[in-house]
């Protein structure tokens, strides 16, 4: 492997939220944990952090603490084993280490298949249900002039790298909600080039982030898929589906670990007197992706013909005794409907492709 090793490796006393920063930068799904003497003590990958943030473990702790102890790997000399042994363990990458077990490489499964023949994602029946018909008010004065949906990420529209990244994991038949310039959306999509299954649905009146799904019960007779139409992310959407399944949800969100910090000093109070003053505080939070899996049952809870927006449903649902969960991820993750988070998107595309 040709690649720089140290962007792959991180030690095991550095804490988790850096573990999830250099996640996303590295693009490899994989950190190599080691100690001081550069020795292998570990593995962590997004489902490691993903197991930590599901039992409440604050991003302060130490990766050693939700890392794979017992990783696999392979001696320098014996690379020729890692193909079967990432094939028997169904995994993506192995360490490589000296006789002294310290790092010196890490392989991974397209350095012997190569990035264009891995296996293709096995298709599925699922529908993805792309929220596309509102008006993109934050990105004024451009959705004056073309529906946010249409607005382009390098050469490419918003919708349609969303939906790339869904047909990269197997996930083909989508349906498009539209209401604001939905012949425009349409027009755009009737040569279909990447040969998608759409199917459309028009609203009358704006329905919000959830009514309109009401328009397409007839549609959506197995689990589907929910994605808000500006948010783009980069993660395995088959992994999800199947974390749905298996937890038993009608209900599943996809949360997104952000670390924020507050540009303020926050004051803490009891009657009225001053007991704590915190200067930029800073915090981890699980934030709703706006991206969705649901049941279609959950469907009969929304009311026909009027707004109702997708925070209104999850609620509805737990009323009414169904299981809602939350999909915890630490990928990256764009919210291209503002201008400031356009625009680090923008950049971002632009790094990669660059790659």
């Amino acid at each position: 492997m040709t690649m720089n090793i140290e962007t792959a490796l991180i030690s095991e006393e550095q804490p988790v939220r850096e573990a999830i920063k250099q996640l996303n930068e590295n693009r490899l799904q994989i950190l190599v944990v080691v100690n001081e003497e550069q020795v292998l003590a570990g593995t962590v990958t997004d489902g490691d952090i993903r197991r930590a943030i599901l039992r409440d473990l604050s991003l302060e702790h130490p990766v050693r603490e939700i890392m794979n102890k017992n990783p696999v790997f392979v001696r320098t000399g014996e690379e020729n084993r890692a193909y079967n042994l990432m094939l028997k363990k169904r995994i993506k990458a192995v360490p490589v280490v000296d006789e002294g077990k310290r790092v010196t490489g890490l392989l991974l499964l397209e350095d012997f298949l190569g990035p264009k023949k891995e296996k293709e994602a096995k298709k599925k029946s699922n529908f993805v249900v792309i929220m596309a018909g509102g008006k993109g008010c934050r990105l004024d004065p451009f959705t004056k002039i073309l529906p946010k949906p249409l607005i382009p990420i390098g050469d490419r529209p918003i919708i349609e790298i969303i939906m790339k990244n869904f047909q990269r994991c197997g996930f083909n038949n989508f349906l498009l909600t539209l209401n604001y310039k939905a012949e425009m959306i349409k027009i755009y999509f009737s040569e279909n080039p990447e040969g998608f299954n759409i199917y459309y649905t028009e609203e009358e009146k704006f329905l919000g982030t959830a009514g309109s799904l009401s328009l397409a019960k007839d549609k959506l007779h197995e689990t589907f898929l929910v994605s808000n139409c500006d948010v783009i992310m980069e993660m395995d959407f088959e992994k999800l589906l199947n974390h749905h399944r298996h937890a038993g949800n009608h209900c599943t969100v996809v949360g997104v670990v952000k670390h924020m910090q507050i540009p303020y000093g926050v004051l803490e109070t009891e009657n009225g007197a001053l007991v704590r003053l915190r200067e930029k505080p800073e915090y981890d939070l699980v934030i709703n992706s706006g991206i969705y899996a649901l049941e279609p049952e959950v469907i009969g809870l929304i009311p026909e013909n009027r707004p109702f927006d997708m925070p209104e449903l999850l609620l509805a649902a737990r009323a009414a005794g169904y299981k809602v969960g939350v999909y915890p991820v630490s990928s990256n993750w764009f919210d291209v409907g503002q201008w400031e988070e356009y625009q680090r998107t923008l950049e971002y595309f632009k790094r990669v492709d660059e790659l």
